[in-house]
């Protein structure tokens, strides 16, 4: 087809009408980013038969207005469709939304997404990064494929919205957060509630996140910090330097040591007798036989044997034992301190109960007072 001539357009006047034939499916398989950085190479001169969606239409397009031979389309054609997401399928990964040019997916993480159809432009770079293979194609049919076209001026719009949204992003990723002042005039930082490693551990942690943070200001603010980040960076050096000088002071500290293997199996010594005892004694409770109890009472001996073999071999001295004689109670005196209970308890269900009884309140009351006094006159006898 010979080239046609015209009058040339200007810069900006070129690139705009040339991105304004081009499909806005954003889709890169021009070898450019979009749509707007292939109508910018178009205008220096790059060939007009490399949109694959835009098809043999596009070029003809770009032809008449550029003036220039049409050429066969470089890539086979891409037929107008959508992507739709199998969601009974999807994990909730957000790859794709995060591929999507024109922001025509929504979804939250490890939440089901699912795609805005009359947003998405069919550009497949959704398709690629889903790990579990959840999206389809869908080619439109004639009237949804014209529709699709109509909507070019919205598709370019939600691409740049989108590359203004991840600019401002970018740029929040590159200030650095405000870092709040450290207290200068309280130079020991309080100790720690854990003692001992646990201290030691923690201590560690915060100088060296004390240390990252200085170190990631430094980078940011670069050589010619202003005023409020030299502020900022005097409050880090002074954290960074008080978390060393804790973890200086630590590690002078001795820590107390680990206990001992025979420490430990002591323990556990004394734990399984424990347990046998208390399973013993569940049984007896429950009435069991003697032949279901000779099981528990064998292991409750074993259980005793371990223990005086985990003391013989731990080599820690065994405890101090004091034997107390502690008389038991008498007959006589067992009663009258359970006559004494009934007589409290008697007295104080007859106080909360309605309506009340004064006569039985006195009566009650005077059984109180008469077995405090056997009590007690069998306590001073004793």
């Amino acid at each position: 087809m010979p080239a046609r001539r015209g009058a040339p357009l200007r810069d900006a006047q070129r690139i705009a009408a040339i991105d304004a034939l081009l499909p806005q499916t954003q889709c890169g398989k021009c070898g450019h980013p979009g749509c707007l950085p292939y109508a910018e190479g178009i205008a220096t001169g790059e060939a007009i038969n490399k949109c694959p969606p835009g098809g043999t239409a596009t070029i003809h397009a770009l032809a008449d207005l550029l003036q220039v031979p049409e050429l066969p389309l470089a890539l086979p054609a891409t037929p107008p469709q959508v992507a739709v997401i199998r969601e009974a399928e999807c994990i909730g990964c957000t790859k794709c939304i995060q591929a999507c040019p024109v922001d025509a997916i929504v979804g939250a993480a490890k939440l089901m997404h699912t795609v805005i159809n009359d947003e998405c432009t069919g550009c497949e770079l959704c398709i690629a990064p889903c790990p579990v293979d959840c999206i389809d194609l869908i080619a439109l049919a004639p009237p949804e494929a014209e529709e699709q076209r109509a909507r070019a001026d919205l598709f370019r719009t939600r691409h740049q919205n989108r590359l203004a949204r991840l600019a401002r992003n970018d740029a929040r990723r590159r200030t650095a957060r405000p870092v709040r002042p450290a207290p200068v005039e309280t130079p020991a930082v309080a100790p720690l509630q854990t003692s001992g490693a646990s201290s030691l551990k923690q201590a560690k942690i915060d100088a060296a996140m004390s240390r990252a943070q200085l170190q990631k200001a430094l980078k940011a603010f670069g050589d010619t910090p202003d005023d409020g980040q030299r502020q900022q960076l005097v409050a880090l050096q002074q954290a960074a330097e008080q978390d060393q000088r804790r973890l200086a002071e630590l590690q002078a500290t001795p820590v107390q040591a680990a206990p001992s293997p025979g420490e430990q199996a002591l323990k556990q010594a004394k734990i399984d007798l424990a347990s046998h005892r208390m399973a013993l004694k569940a049984g007896e409770r429950r009435g069991l036989d003697e032949q279901a109890l000779a099981p528990l009472r064998s292991a409750y001996a074993a259980a005793q044997q371990a223990l005086h073999l985990a003391e013989e071999r731990c080599g820690k001295p065994p405890p101090a034992r004091v034997l107390v004689d502690k008389a038991g109670l008498s007959v006589r005196l067992r009663q009258l301190k359970t006559d004494l209970a009934y007589a409290r308890a008697e007295l104080s269900k007859l106080q909360r109960s309605e309506p009340a009884d004064a006569a039985r309140i006195r009566d009650a009351q005077e059984r109180l007072a008469a077995a405090e006094r056997r009590l007690q006159a069998q306590t001073s006898a004793s």
